[in-house]
């Protein structure tokens, strides 16, 4: 489905770009733009992605719009591990982007066959001088292909307003077709063809090692029958400690205690935290943990949670929120929540404002 949607976005694109202007001219510059340097900044994001510790990533938003069905927008909520949630999130990313890939290289070679394409190019501040060897450099991947090479005699005779229709350069406007087919296939479709490879075969070796058990860094699992789901609480009896595994920011922290009442204390907290730490509060009346709504609950937050002092209330509260603040929860990882804390001891659901369920 993501193959099919990353081509449709690159026929509508590429369409836009090779129609031309008025004239049915194509900016060279333009092709540029589309066929290589866009590739390069969506390869450097996934590697960005790949080294954040966290996050959703471009295509998890996708999954995530109400346009899917809600089987699939729950599929992020059903990935093994966290590890492996992000492996996955990569492979889906590489089908959206070879089918963008395919989608631009399909219009093109159509238009190709179907229509005349004068490539031209236009610029204020360039020169021919000046953009042949940017042209040279990314030509480097197919040096051993001559006719599709620049050259500044071309660059000369195809730069927009300078051109003599009646001469020679009528015959080299479309000698850019070679060029700009190398381009798409040197910058778009082999990398991600080989992008997409390697992020398969890196989720097979990771789904290949989860056992499925609670161990520190395992997404805990159910049995695939189990009904059970811990209950769902609006409000939390003062004082109460608010333990702050998902990392927010103040902006959010204080949004949420204005929701809640303010804290007796706040503290942040995360996988290897020594026990010593928190025991020093004695026995608040409640504990309530921050976590990150979008992530799948993990074993080390498990043993987190299992760890933990008795309270008369203990309380998860999942949290969706971006830049702007605090967002509303999606029932899907509600729900995964829900199961999670009915298999970690007597745990409930906070939810400012919700009616106990």
């Amino acid at each position: 489905m993501l193959c099919l949607l990353g081509g449709f976005l690159g026929v509508i694109l590429s369409y836009g770009v090779l129609s031309g202007d008025a004239q049915g001219q194509v900016n060279l510059l333009f092709l540029l733009l589309l066929f290589v340097f866009l590739p390069v900044l969506a390869l450097l994001a996934t590697v960005l992605f790949l080294l954040r510790p966290s996050g959703r990533g471009i295509v998890g938003w996708l999954l995530e719009l109400p346009v899917w069905p809600a089987s699939q927008r729950a599929a992020l909520m059903t990935i093994l591990t966290h590890r492996e949630r992000k492996a996955w999130l990569i492979y889906q990313a590489q089908f959206f982007s070879l089918g963008f890939s395919l989608g631009c290289l399909l219009l093109y070679l159509l238009l190709l066959l179907a229509t005349d394409i004068s490539f031209v190019w236009r610029s204020t501040l360039l020169e021919s001088g000046q953009l042949l060897p940017v042209l040279e450099t990314l030509a480097l991947p197919w040096w051993f292909w001559d006719n599709a090479q620049a050259s500044l005699v071309l660059l000369e005779q195809t730069r927009d307003f300078r051109l003599d229709l009646e001469g020679d350069a009528r015959g080299r406007v479309g000698l850019w077709w070679r060029y700009i087919l190398a381009a798409q296939l040197a910058y778009s479709l082999l990398p991600r063809t080989v992008a997409l490879l390697l992020a398969r075969r890196v989720l097979g070796r990771r789904s290949s090692v989860a056992t499925g058990s609670d161990k520190t860094g395992q997404r805990v699992r159910y049995p695939t029958q189990d009904p059970v789901l811990a209950a769902v609480t609006g409000t939390v009896a003062p004082p109460f400690v608010l333990l702050d595994w998902a990392a927010a920011p103040q902006p959010v922290l204080a949004s949420l205690q204005e929701l809640l009442g303010a804290a007796e204390r706040l503290q942040s907290v995360g996988p290897g935290m020594p026990e010593g730490e928190l025991a020093q509060s004695g026995s608040p009346a409640a504990l309530v943990v921050l976590v990150k709504s979008w992530e799948p609950p993990l074993g080390e937050l498990a043993d987190f949670l299992q760890a933990l002092p008795s309270a008369p209330q203990r309380l998860l509260l999942p949290l969706d929120f971006d830049a702007r603040g605090l967002q509303p929860l999606r029932q899907a990882h509600l729900d995964e929540w829900r199961r999670f804390a009915a298999h970690v001891g007597d745990w409930q659901i906070l939810q400012p404002g919700e009616e106990g369920t």
